[in-house]
């Protein structure tokens, strides 16, 4: 590109300015009243967008059965195409527009990966038909949601470029914890043709952001932000704070910090627009790829590992392998995946920056245990997987499941195996493992192995996949059986190197096999492969010895500046990693957590306890397996302890209430995301669940400590925000009645009354529905019912709940919670005077 494009602006005000009523569906507009919609384009052409976006925000399936319109899908995106070339004449490009479903896809939510790739599939299908310039799949916070809209336009509508554009919070990252590199790296690996960013925040906020996804980036990046936070007037109406030339101050900013294409979301206006395009014409976009923009990245769903030289060498973790391994054979092929588990939080604990998953147990669906496998990691630890198995099946269950850019554990030159596995490589956007085995075998020598690896890079960019995302493994043999083989895999390692530009990756441990000492020998040998100018080591982290060795090397070679990573672990404060220090470190945080407890419940003490023995080891595992979110894991100790005659108001209050307390302490912090508060308060809802009767036997009374009802506002159908607190609310034992999404007023207001709510929590995203919370607020006060009103969402501020006199306002879910806890207490004091 050599001149920056600018986009268009708001639709959903500029059709609310031509008669939207609120609560109408804005995408049937398209049928109805075709001359309004074409109006808002030509008022943004006449302003100097030069992409204008199609009313198809909410042409999904899903998001149109909330309406009734399932099934004018087809019709209404092609109604929305057409209304927009016609207005543009020529005199500018089309975006078809695509949003966020309004549902959480797994594993964050329970809505499928499948049935979401369906959802997408169905809207660009008929935009395919319809054919605009570009999809622009906008709004979307959620990575693996990004993913399975990436993935239905590549397959339903190829020929149409794609930009995909993650939204952000204040603190630069989207809310499931994905950052701007990461965001970057994932979705140019699957196909997007410009990445970026909009809604959600101002200008300011993703100045930042884009300078950080343009040093990850070699496609271009957009950037459409709003015009600042909303604010709601007293007459009801919502304005934004900035104005046109402030917004189109931040232009060059944006274009400067690696913009291509810029434009605004909620908040602008033509006007907004029309200073933009002049703030940045004449303008050129960097052209220059930014510097981690052709290195091999792998990334989770929330952190990406560059392999550039302060990186090297990287070890992946070995463990999650059954071979030879009764125990956690018994564990992947009877499911629970507890040892699974287990292994990847030592790893990681030890220093593994990748772990390698491999699920090769006879006689189970391998498919499904990977998929199962690739979740239960992702879900334990936030470094990037390896994903290893010998069946292409089985490593397509795993891509499939993996939200972020894995590496495969691989493919080689022996029949039919390159074309099993390079096509789904390169759809799934991950970077690939070569053995250099052909149809003969493995040779001898290094320059064979050398000719092999040109032929496995050659493959792997005849499907699309770059020299740099391609890694080869010239394979150690073992020096017990042919000493020679170990010197020779050295010598093809420092030729691929040379010649190719390769990384490098070598499966360390089996140099060794059949000789004593083993693990001196591994760590000599790979000090040796290391020099020879080994990137990566599948290895066992746990072995001291070898992190030891891949420490100091980085130490040596400058790349650990000042020792801090060698003096952070090997000093004084070495990391803890064998299992019986991971397990007093969390009877340790389970102890201290049960002794900050409420002070004023019932607390069964154990003989043991008392004779000042260490922390109870079951309570540490309650404690744990809710911070770390084991759904899996958390019914069988709760049912262990219940035979062992615990109380469970003991086990509610001395591990579990604690232990979800710490989780949002984490998540309030930054250190925890989404996932991870999901998947904590998914964990803390069976345990909750299961000890709910056992409460009532024991006549502690009700769990329930108060009535809360939730809703979101009329005309907004998003609700994501809205059932995360509802979950927490339940496991603070609040009665939650949850009314969903898009409900008429007089309905909140008459199911409080019945229900009896001590409280009444109302939720918005968009911003043209804000106002109907001071309606529902006003509606209470006309009736003469004091119950106090929450109110939370994207849209939201504390200044405006003030301004429509809401009892409060919840940041995140769990303020929310913390808010609904004081507000209930002096409810219920005020009760007693």
């Amino acid at each position: 590109m050599d001149h920056v494009l600018v986009f268009d602006g708001a639709t959903g005000t500029m059709l609310q300015a031509q008669g939207l009523p609120p609560g109408y569906c804005p995408d049937l507009w398209c049928l109805e009243r075709p001359d309004a919609v074409a109006w808002v384009h030509r008022q943004y052409i006449e302003a100097g967008a030069q992409i204008i976006e199609t009313n198809t925000f909410g042409a999904t399936p899903i998001r149109l059965s909330h309406y009734g319109l399932q099934e004018k899908v087809r019709e209404i995106n092609i109604a929305a195409v057409r209304i927009a070339r016609e207005a543009a004449a020529g005199r500018a490009l089309v975006a078809a527009s695509m949003g966020p479903l309004g549902a959480l896809v797994e594993p964050l939510g329970d809505f499928p990966f499948d049935r979401a790739y369906a959802e997408f599939a169905a809207q660009a299908k008929a935009l395919a038909e319809a054919g605009p310039d570009f999809i622009i799949i906008e709004t979307i916070a959620d990575l693996n949601e990004l993913r399975a809209a990436l993935l239905a336009c590549r397959d339903h509508a190829p020929g149409i470029r794609r930009i995909a554009q993650i939204t952000i919070d204040p603190t630069g990252r989207a809310f499931t914890g994905t950052d701007p590199e990461t965001a970057a790296l994932v979705l140019q690996s699957l196909g997007a043709d410009v990445i970026g960013f909009n809604c959600s925040v101002g200008p300011d906020v993703l100045v930042s952001a884009v300078e950080k996804m343009a040093r990850v980036a070699r496609v271009p990046i957009s950037a459409q932000p709003n015009a600042g936070l909303p604010l709601l007037q007293l007459d009801g109406t919502t304005t934004f704070p900035m104005g046109p030339a402030e917004f189109a101050a931040y232009g060059p900013k944006l274009v400067a910090a690696g913009a291509s294409y810029v434009g605004g979301c909620c908040g602008t206006t033509p006007e907004h627009i029309r200073q933009l395009r002049a703030a940045v014409e004449g303008l050129r976009p960097r052209t220059a790829p930014g510097p981690l923009s052709q290195v091999l990245g792998l990334a989770s769903r929330t952190q990406s590992l560059f392999f550039v030289d302060q990186n090297l060498p990287v070890a992946i973790g070995e463990r999650i392998n059954p071979t030879g391994r009764k125990l956690l054979t018994k564990d992947i092929k009877e499911g629970t995946f507890a040892l699974v588990r287990k292994e990847a939080k030592q790893q990681v604990a030890a220093g593994a920056a990748v772990l390698d998953v491999n699920v090769g147990v006879p006689l189970i669906d391998e498919a499904a245990a990977m998929a199962k496998a690739v979740q239960v990691v992702q879900d334990t630890v936030p470094v990037p997987l390896c994903i290893d198995s010998a069946d292409a099946a089985v490593l397509e269950a795993g891509l499939k499941a993996y939200v972020g850019k894995p590496l495969v554990n691989s493919f080689s030159l022996e029949e039919g195996r390159a074309e099993r596995v390079l096509p789904m490589v390169k759809r799934y956007g991950a970077a690939v493992l070569g053995l250099t085995i052909d149809e003969n075998g493995l040779p001898s020598s290094a320059k064979q192995r050398f000719e092999i690896a040109k032929r496995l890079v050659a493959a792997a960019e005849s499907y699309g996949i770059p020299r740099w995302d391609v890694v080869i493994d010239p394979l150690a043999l073992t020096a017990g059986a042919q000493q020679a083989q170990a010197a020779e895999t050295l010598k093809a390692i420092r030729l691929i190197r040379e010649e190719l530009g390769c990384r490098m990756s070598l499966g360390i441990s089996n140099i060794s096999f059949g000789l004593p000492n083993r693990h001196f020998l591994n760590a000599v040998y790979l000090n040796m492969a290391m020099t020879a100018g080994l990137d990566m080591a599948i290895m066992n982290p746990n072995d001291e010895r070898m992190m030891d060795t891949i420490r100091a090397t980085r130490l040596f070679l400058n790349r650990d500046v000042n020792a801090r990573e060698y003096m952070a672990v090997v000093g004084p404060k070495r990391l803890v990693h064998t299992e019986d220090e991971v397990l007093a470190k969390a009877e340790k945080a389970a102890g201290t957590a049960a002794s900050a407890g409420k002070a004023a419940a019932p607390v069964t003490v154990s003989p043991a306890a008392q004779s000042g023995a260490p922390a109870d080891p079951l309570g540490a595992r309650l404690y744990s397996a809710i911070l770390e979110g084991d759904k899996d894991g958390i019914m069988p100790l709760i049912e262990q302890g219940l035979a062992e005659g615990r109380a469970a108001m003991d086990m509610l209050n001395r591990y579990l209430i604690p232990a979800i307390e710490e989780v949002g302490r984490l998540f309030g912090e930054g250190t925890y995301f989404l996932p991870q508060l999901m998947l904590s308060a998914g964990a803390m809802k069976k345990a909750f669940a299961r000890l709910k009767p056992e409460l009532q036997k024991a006549k502690a009374g009700s769990a329930e400590i108060g009535t809360i009802v939730l809703a979101t506002v009329q005309g907004d159908i998003h609700d994501i925000g809205k059932n995360i607190v509802a979950v927490l609310l339940e496991n603070y034992g609040f009665k939650v009645i949850d009314l969903g999404r898009d409900v008429k007023n007089e309905v909140v207001v008459e199911e409080a009354r019945k229900a009896g709510a001590d409280l009444v929590g109302l939720s918005a995203l968009m911003t043209t529905t804000m106002p109907q919370m001071k309606k529902v607020i006003e509606m209470f006060a006309a009736q003469g019912t004091d119950i106090p009103v929450l109110v939370g969402g994207a849209a939201t501020t504390r200044a405006f709940a003030q301004q429509i006199g809401a009892a409060g306002y919840g940041r995140d879910a769990q303020e929310a919670v913390a808010l609904a806890l004081r507000l209930l207490e002096a409810r219920k004091a005020a009760a007693q005077v």
